[in-house]
């Protein structure tokens, strides 16, 4: 199913995510966004496993994702993250994994795709009843002979003794009207 996220002026992107991934017992998956943001705290691999923090209005190019159900020890979490390319208003892009806030400058909009996972549907499959017999019966057919298509068979070479000896034979004429 889809959904849309709408994220006011000042609210955290992240948090609102998050906030509906756990609404209920699906999977989400981040679909698309749209919007310009005012702060966003990104992990750098290429800065030593730290945090760079960027602000102004820093317009979203995309924002990719996902949160999954996940048990724990008999505790329900979620698991996933975010990543995100920004561009500034000087063409600059950056990017990299949400590691914080992710603050809105104006509404932004995000699309999110939720669904059950395949430990979800085998779960919901082994709960539903399955009786003990089940029957069923198959109508008995007779087997139909199936013509060639024309296109399969290779093309007739007749010599004109062949074309006398068949009009000597009987034949029975058959007659296809196409419409």
């Amino acid at each position: 199913m889809s959904h849309i996220i709408n994220v006011e002026t000042g609210e955290d992107v992240t948090m609102k995510v998050i906030s509906f991934s756990q609404q209920g017992p699906r999977a989400i998956c981040i679909l698309s966004a749209n919007g310009v943001i005012s702060s966003v705290t990104l992990s750098q691999p290429d800065s030593s496993g730290g945090t760079l923090t960027y602000e102004g209005r820093i317009e979203i190019l995309s924002l990719a994702g996902s949160f999954i159900p996940s048990e724990s020890g008999g505790m329900r979490n979620r698991t996933g993250g975010m990543s995100v390319s920004l561009s500034s208003a000087d063409g600059r892009a950056v990017g990299g994994s949400v590691a914080g806030l992710l603050v809105a400058a104006t509404p932004v909009q995000i699309i999110v795709g939720s669904f059950l996972t395949g430990v979800q549907q085998e779960q919901k499959t082994a709960k539903k009843q399955k009786p003990d017999n089940i029957t069923v019966a198959f109508p008995t057919t007779t087997a139909v002979p199936v013509p060639v298509p024309f296109s399969i068979l290779p093309a007739p070479s007749l010599e004109t003794s062949e074309v006398n000896s068949a009009k000597e034979n009987k034949s029975t004429d058959i007659n296809v009207s196409v419409e």
